[in-house]
């Protein structure tokens, strides 16, 4: 037995002790985001992605708000090449440029969604803008079959542009979000998976991918399997939000006034991120 797989074996158990309690609920968490019929609607919607970990909702996002979230993209990224990943731009700190894009992660009926599934409080952790062009295939780092080493977490990504089955789209294992994993499993080192789902051809049912028009929004339980896929067909614009229930919280920089103008509920959820910074 290797070093890494001797200390797993000592940890395990309380590394999944642990974990269980996180997804516990919370006996008096209240949200009221929405009102009915939309409550029971998002209700539904959480439902299933408890038992699939992941929903699509195709071209969520539409008009006026779709066109200045695309508009205020294209600021966002616009010469920020990412250093761990080929034909990539990204931007991890954008929300203080324009309230577009806090508007968009903390819109009520995908915070109803989020509110149903965790039964906890919760905030946004982390946000990511990327953009993928054309490049040749390969399996890397998070363009391989993995989970995200954080145990269960909710992660909203919003397409920008048209994804098709051919282009650089993210594959989910349907139902992979219910596992607990081993100390070794659930940490950066061990959380790859690319041989397992590819020597296994009974798993392509439950694949799915995240495809659709602009607009198009996956909530995803960032716990189960996913994939990146690189390929030289279409490029991918995409806005990344993970709402977080504990630990695993990045800074975060929001304007005041941005904040201000959001309804109580929400200014709860901004706040409850301990490294959230309000600037002016």
């Amino acid at each position: 037995m290797s070093q890494n797989r001797f200390v797993s074996f000592l940890k395990t158990p309380l590394f999944i002790a642990k974990e269980y309690l996180h997804r516990k609920a919370a006996a008096d968490f209240k949200y009221d985001f929405v009102d009915e019929p939309r409550k029971s609607e998002a209700a539904k919607i959480a439902a299933t992605m408890r038992e699939d970990g992941i929903v699509l909702l195709p071209g969520y996002f539409q008009g006026v708000q779709l066109e200045a979230l695309q508009q205020a993209f294209e600021k966002v990224v616009e010469g920020k090449v990412c250093k761990h990943n080929p034909a990539c731009f990204l931007s991890n700190d954008y929300f203080r440029e324009t309230p577009v894009f806090l508007q968009a992660a903390l819109d009520s009926f995908l915070l109803e969604i989020v509110a149903g599934y965790y039964q906890k409080p919760f905030s946004i952790g982390r946000s990511s803008a990327m953009r993928l062009l054309p490049h040749e295939p390969q399996r890397y780092g998070s363009f391989q079959w993995h989970h995200d080493a954080r145990g269960r977490q909710v992660h909203l990504m919003l397409l920008l542009n048209p994804v098709t089955s051919q282009g650089q789209r993210m594959t989910y294992l349907k139902g992979s979000q219910h596992t607990y994993y081993d100390h070794y499993r659930g940490l950066a080192g061990g959380s790859r998976y690319e041989s397992d789902i590819s020597n296994d051809p009974t798993l392509m049912p439950r694949i799915t991918e995240v495809i659709g028009p602009a607009g198009t929004v996956a909530l995803f339980d960032a716990n189960g399997l996913h994939s990146g896929n690189r390929n030289l067909n279409e490029q991918r614009d995409t806005l990344t939000f993970c709402y977080v229930s504990k630990s695993h919280f990045k800074k975060l920089s929001v304007r005041k006034s941005d904040v201000d103008a959001m309804d109580p509920k929400k200014q709860q959820i901004i706040k409850f991120n301990p490294l959230c910074e309000i600037v002016p």
